[in-house]
């Protein structure tokens, strides 16, 4: 695994120690704490508040989810290629909890 800096999209992620991926994989997927531009951040501190998200926010979660749905480990009855169909839809605050609380179901924790 790469300790370099990682641009996915418009998002730059570094390693970091204190946020270990959990499982042995080849490329780990990025938490969002880990990103550098701060834009996604505040992003996520908005949909952790249940506020409305702005379109360009919107944008980010759904880069964030990619990235971290192509690398994360799941269960063996997961379908990624449908899950990650999915994001593009996500249009709401409550769209991606309940994605989220979806993904939880099948062992998959991006927040």
């Amino acid at each position: 695994m790469s300790h370099e800096p990682e641009q996915i999209g418009d998002l730059i992620y570094t390693f970091n120690p204190d946020y270990p991926y959990p499982f042995p994989v080849d490329q780990p997927p990025h938490y969002w704490m880990a990103e550098q531009t701060g834009r996604l951040a505040a992003a996520v501190e908005r949909y952790f508040n249940g506020e409305a998200l702005a379109p360009a926010e919107l944008a980010l979660m759904r880069q964030y989810l990619r990235q971290y749905l192509e690398r994360a480990v799941m269960t063996g009855d997961a379908n990624r290629a449908s899950l990650l169909s999915r994001i593009e839809a996500l249009r709401s605050t409550r769209d991606i909890e309940r994605f989220a609380d979806e993904l939880a179901e099948i062992g998959v924790e991006p927040f």
